[in-house]
């Protein structure tokens, strides 16, 4: 049973409760949010973002000798406010689509901190990059590689690429969302020597400049070791085939606490381990130490955000279930339905009060999956009532949607004194919005 207690270590660095006897942000009182711009309504701490950011390149420079930098993974929430607000931090940008590249470059991101990704990349993206000139496009398959190739030829330009080796690991972590094992879609593999072909084209091919290597495990893993063991596998492939890569890159996919009841999220393991086994694997080899890449996206942006909802209608089960129903859900969050994530609740108005009554948290939409938190202990609630719901800031806005034609909800960036708009909530009433109009 799910029982919030009085840490607030999973919300953002800014919390507290304040003379009202209410949550605040950065010092804005949520309720008010709410009053004025609707719920549901996500709220992003700026505070907490640039924390995550220092923290990680505080790391870099106390574990790694060499050159390092941090790279988001905007898939885990993208906006143009937002993109504006990364690329001034002097953030790199992990991109999976042609939407994402035209964001950061509209936001101002470099192209040299500029990662194309993904396993199914289109002819618009690949050119795209290509034009820009960005850090690395991101080769997944030997087909997409001679793709890539074709393409640079027909566009007269010479492609900066990255590798992506599959090392055939099997991590800690919930299967949608592991991407190393030996069955996975994503990668060139290393038990059945793509990795290695791969390697051996992109070295002669004059089209391309084969710059790095890369992997990516999953998400949510809280266990370093396999980033090391990950890490001296592309060294060994790479070694085989006589390649020094000038830029290693493990991915992202460090976790982070989504209830009271997690282990800590600290990144200083991660960073650590990658910085040693990266700085073990060159020395051994006396090679020069290349640049160190991390593109996190959850780890950046998932403890700054707080989604707020308003409790609605309750009821009692013939089984006993206490149901409490608010006014977000499946829409806004599918995580839940996807892959069983779990969360916590305060009740905003009053989150000091002694958690007293087992209750299930559902969402308002057609689907008997649309339940937000199976089982938790709150104080008692009344219709009106706000929940804030902690780590909200990834992989909830940008897997919303429209499901039951439900408009997507706000979203503000907190500071101290000032609050933004960075996404106005859909009116059903502004034409266009749901009619096509040619």
């Amino acid at each position: 049973m799910m029982q919030p207690t009085d840490d607030f270590s999973i919300f953002p660095i800014t919390t507290r409760v304040n003379a009202a006897g209410r949550l605040s942000i950065a010092g804005h009182d949520l309720k008010s949010l709410a009053e004025t711009y609707g719920t549901p309504l996500y709220v992003y701490d700026g505070a907490t973002i640039r924390h995550q950011a220092e923290r990680l390149q505080s790391l870099f420079r106390q574990y790694y000798p060499g050159e390092a930098a941090v790279a988001y993974a905007v898939k885990a929430y993208f906006s143009h406010a937002l993109a504006v607000k990364m690329a001034e931090m002097g953030l790199g940008a992990d991109v999976v689509s042609y939407g994402e590249i035209r964001i950061a470059q509209q936001a101002g991101f470099p192209a040299e901190g500029i990662h194309l990704h993904g396993n199914n990349k289109s002819q618009p993206e690949l050119e795209a990059a290509l034009a820009w000139g960005v850090q690395a496009i991101v080769v997944d398959s030997l087909d997409e590689m001679r793709y890539l190739e074709d393409l640079a030829r027909k566009n007269q330009r010479r492609a900066r690429i990255w590798l992506r080796i599959t090392p055939d690991l099997r991590v800690n972590t919930h299967p949608h969302i592991e991407t190393s094992h030996a069955d996975s879609k994503f990668g060139l593999h290393i038990q059945n020597g793509e990795a290695a072909e791969a390697i051996r084209f992109c070295k002669n091919s004059p089209h391309f400049h084969l710059v790095g290597l890369h992997t990516h495990l999953g998400s949510q893993i809280f266990q370093a070791e396999p980033y090391r063991k990950a890490i001296e596998m592309l060294y060994e492939v790479a070694d085989a085939e006589g390649f020094v890569p000038e830029e290693i890159s493990p991915g992202g996919g460090w976790g982070v606490r989504y209830t009271e009841a997690d282990g800590p999220d600290d990144a200083e393991a991660w960073v650590r381990t990658v910085s040693e086994a990266v700085a073990a694997a060159n020395h051994q080899r006396g090679w020069k130490l290349p640049k160190v890449i991390l593109e996190p996206g959850r780890w950046m942006v998932a403890r700054a955000g707080v989604a707020l909802y308003r409790v609605g209608s309750q009821k009692m089960t013939p089984n006993g279930t206490h149901i409490v129903a608010i006014d977000g859900g499946l829409a806004d969050n599918p995580r839940v339905a996807l892959y069983g994530a779990q969360y916590t609740a305060r009740v905003v108005e009053r989150p000091s009060d002694p958690p007293t009554e087992a209750m299930r948290v559902v969402g308002k939409f057609c689907e008997s999956g649309d339940v937000l938190i199976p089982h938790i202990l709150l104080p008692p609630v009344q219709r009106g009532e706000l929940l804030a719901t902690p780590a909200a800031g990834a992989y909830q806005l940008s897997m919303s949607s429209n499901y039951n034609f439900a408009a997507r909800p706000a979203v503000v960036w907190l500071e101290e004194g000032r609050v933004e708009v960075m996404q106005c909530c859909e009116q059903p009433e502004q034409p266009g919005w749901w009619v096509y109009t040619p």
